[in-house]
């Protein structure tokens, strides 16, 4: 999504229903070409740009399996380390930051934490953050829903703050699994109409 006419901006790209197996040679490729852009802007740092990374894990891991994440994580670590004096930042979301590049983290100096249960993740956020601040995280396994931590460079002290509600919500609800399984009245999906659009939109885009 982009709105054209306008000098300030938010583009959306949306690779959700990527194949796994091209992802990171994509987001790769996008992450190469906006640093390169930013290091031949004449004027540096006169068109700040943020890129924020959603899922992160999945392309800057903290163990690269294959070539493909590995330079996908080389180059994403290549725009934390440099970014900043060419006008480019990262926002990295990940519900899994244990398996993030360290390097990437190590180089955020401002954290919003939401509630974190998996032990692994609890303790690898404790050693990238100063110990006055450990005792606060002893809350994240308990956070209330749309709440979080805010530690770093961008506030004076830590601070617990509720997240503002965003209009349209956005369809991320658990599914009531029993509540459905139980519910005699309830309808299957339509089977065929959703494979005759998946078959679509693998052969041809315009397929009715």
């Amino acid at each position: 999504y982009h709105e054209t006419g306008k000098s300030n901006n938010v583009t959306i790209l949306d690779f959700s229903e990527l194949a796994s197996d091209v992802l990171e040679n994509v987001t790769a490729l996008i992450g190469r070409l906006i640093l390169e852009f930013m290091q031949k802007c004449p004027e540096r740092g006169k068109y700040p740009i943020v890129l924020v990374l959603e899922e992160a894990h999945h392309y800057i891991p903290a163990n690269a399996v294959n070539e493909r994440q590995q330079r996908a994580r080389e180059v994403f670590e290549r725009i934390a380390k440099e970014g900043r004096k060419y006008g480019l930042s990262l926002v990295v979301a990940s519900q899994r930051p244990s398996e993030l590049s360290r390097t990437v983290l190590a180089q955020c100096n401002s954290f919003i934490v939401h509630r974190i249960q998996n032990p692994d993740d609890q303790e690898y956020f404790r050693s990238v953050v100063s110990d006055i601040n450990r005792d606060l995280l002893d809350q994240l396994p308990t956070l209330p829903q749309q709440h979080a931590l805010i530690l770093g460079d961008c506030t004076i002290l830590p601070l617990q703050v509720r997240i503002a509600d965003v209009y349209p919500k956005p369809d991320s609800h658990d599914p009531e699994f029993f509540k459905i399984w139980s519910d005699s009245s309830a309808k299957s999906p339509n089977f065929e109409e959703i494979c005759k659009k998946w078959e679509c939109a693998k052969v041809d885009a315009t397929c009715d």
